[in-house]
């Protein structure tokens, strides 16, 4: 295996490294677009936490996945009894995940690590748990990306992603093709898309 691939996928560092940061700009974004109504939502990938804790300081119920169980600890630190009534955490694979049915699934740098053999069906999972009206919220690894080597992780073209959303309508796109730090290393060649897309009914 790659040294390389072993060090951009330390997850267990990735959470530690991640434990304060603030919620990421696209969980912000997504909750905008929902007007200050709370549901339930998946967290794919939550790693440290700090989206799931937005998501349930926010009045949502979150159904928090992850492989790696370090970053559970400290959304149970974060979150009042209240709060934390609404949250499950749950540590298994993408590749074994069941998706409850949702108000939204929300995933940010972390569909793209399911297995490419994988990502068809896990992501008809999400698109089939997402209730009409409800929305998808996450970003995707375009093929330019500097991670592109790795044999293990799924790169779409801008025409892949929109083909994955033609049940839903788009309601923010956006492509960003530059160097930028990363949480293991740096800087890296990010080639990402962003998307908000709400089920149609």
């Amino acid at each position: 295996m790659d040294d390389k691939m072993d060090d951009n996928t330390n997850w267990p560092e990735f959470q530690r490294r991640t434990l304060t940061i603030q919620p990421r700009r696209m969980l912000v974004k997504s909750l905008e677009y929902w007007g200050g109504y709370a549901g339930y939502a998946v967290d794919l990938g939550c790693g440290s936490g700090v989206d799931t804790i937005k998501l349930a300081q926010s009045g949502w119920r979150v159904y928090a996945v992850d492989s790696t169980p370090d970053g559970f600890a400290n959304i149970k630190a974060n979150l009042n009894a209240k709060e934390l009534s609404g949250v499950e955490c749950v540590q298994t694979s993408f590749e074994d995940l069941i998706i409850p049915d949702v108000d939204m699934v929300y995933s940010s740098f972390s569909i793209p690590f399911c297995k490419p053999e994988s990502f068809d069906r896990f992501w008809g999972q999400i698109t089939n748990a997402i209730r009409p009206g409800g929305r998808f919220a996450g970003n995707l690894f375009g093929v330019k990306d500097e991670w592109n080597y790795m044999q293990d992780v799924v790169f779409l073209t801008e025409e892949e992603i929109r083909g994955l959303f033609k049940d839903f309508e788009v309601e923010y796109f956006r492509e960003q093709y530059s160097e930028g730090p990363a949480v293991l290393s740096p800087t890296k060649l990010w080639h990402l898309f962003e998307i908000v897309a709400i089920k149609k009914t």
